[in-house]
């Protein structure tokens, strides 16, 4: 399917966001709970396909939904990558479908969300395909970062009801975090294929994730400051934090000779720092160099950002590899008072449940004012790079 060249894509602005003034105080709270809880769950995402269908999960309820597409855009190939609200015989089409005729394909080339109602009564061809599954109303928005689009995310309703002005807004505002959050795991995917791409990669994550980490930043930022009830405000101040550690995550590529590792000691000193305001040195302690790889960098960023929300004050922390190489575990303890009390964290909050098992870690205590994580260490070389802190 042919494409235009590219340009600047509609996104939404921070003065499209949702605007809680104009709807009802319990929509607008439950529609920026939604933002929260999707940010929650798009940054902390490792596979783009289960990233959507988790989301749709978390919004069909609230937002009347029925069907689901998600068409990614590899090169000129457009592939459905995953659906929602469909028989297995219905899935099967969508797969085999030509997208060039159909609103996606319209809404990728034009680059613009297309959001369409009484389907049922028209006959149209870009919507014979949602027609014939009882659908009356369509939202599709492109998923575009940068200059580059990378698909469409489609919301089907079958009751004969328009999506409104928030429901718009906020299907828009998710949709920009899932195409941020896509094209982070396509640069961390192409990272970990070898040195020979390491100067057009870091390039590419210097330019294009950064400046859209601060975009997304903006935008949650700018739904604080726009609600009104303090509980929401502090749901979204968390959101913004977590965006925060995610950038202090990818900061460190911009400088390194091993495309992909991060210090993390260093990186848990950022965030620590970033979350207590505090430029003084935080206490770390490290027995032998620590490099990860960014995707479990990332995870354990936003970990120790969830921690320090439960804890009180700034612990002490000591890193510690032990193991034959390739078979090492990762040690790291939290020392402070009350500190031990939150091993129960990762079975009562879902985003520490969610790192732990991408980490494949465990949190237990060793006493009151002792938190221990452990984790496998995907060690080897990792361990041996000389510390940059």
């Amino acid at each position: 399917m042919a494409l235009p060249p590219p340009s600047s894509p509609p996104l939404p602005l921070p003065g499209e966001a949702i605007e809680t003034a104009a709807a009802g105080p319990a929509d607008g709270q439950r529609y920026l709970s939604l933002v929260a809880a999707a940010t929650d769950q798009l940054m902390a995402a490792d596979d783009p396909g289960a990233m959507i269908d988790s989301l749709f999960a978390l919004i069909r309820k609230d937002l009347r939904l029925d069907v689901f597409f998600h068409y990614r855009r590899d090169g000129d190939a457009v592939r459905l990558e995953t659906s929602g609200g469909l028989t297995p015989a219905e899935r099967q089409a969508a797969s085999g479908l030509d997208v060039g005729p159909s609103a996606c394909g319209q809404v990728m080339r034009e680059r613009r969300t297309l959001h369409l109602t009484d389907i049922q009564t028209s006959d149209e061809a870009r919507t014979g395909f949602v027609r014939s599954l009882g659908v009356d109303v369509y939202l599709c928005m492109p998923l575009v970062h940068g200059d580059e689009v990378l698909g469409t995310l489609g919301f089907g309703r079958r009751a004969a009801e328009p999506f409104d002005g928030e429901e718009q807004r906020l299907l828009m505002l998710l949709c920009h975090y899932a195409a941020l959050a896509q094209h982070r795991l396509r640069i961390e995917q192409a990272l970990r294929r070898g040195l020979e791409t390491q100067a057009r990669l870091l390039a590419e994550l210097n330019h294009r994730v950064r400046n859209a980490l601060q975009v997304a930043i903006g935008l949650v930022s700018h739904e604080r400051r726009e609600a009104r009830d303090p509980e929401t405000r502090g749901a979204l101040m968390r959101a913004a934090e977590r965006l925060q550690v995610l950038a202090s995550a990818h900061r460190p590529l911009y400088a390194t000779a091993d495309p992909g590792l991060v210090d993390l000691p260093a990186l848990f000193g950022d965030v620590i720092t970033q979350l207590r305001g505090d430029p003084g040195i935080p206490p770390i302690t490290v027995a032998s160099p620590v490099a990860v790889p960014i995707e479990r960098a990332v995870a354990a960023a936003l970990l120790l950002d969830a921690l320090m929300v439960e804890g009180a004050g700034v612990p002490r922390i000591s890193f510690a590899v032990s193991g034959a190489q390739g078979n090492e575990i990762l040690r790291i303890s939290f020392e402070a008072i009350g500190w031990g009390r939150i091993a129960d964290l990762i079975d009562r909050d879902r985003l520490v449940m969610r790192l732990c098992h991408q980490l494949r870690a465990t949190l237990t205590n060793e006493d009151d004012g002792c938190l221990i994580l452990v984790m496998p260490h995907d060690g080897g070389a990792h361990g041996t790079r000389p510390a940059s802190h």
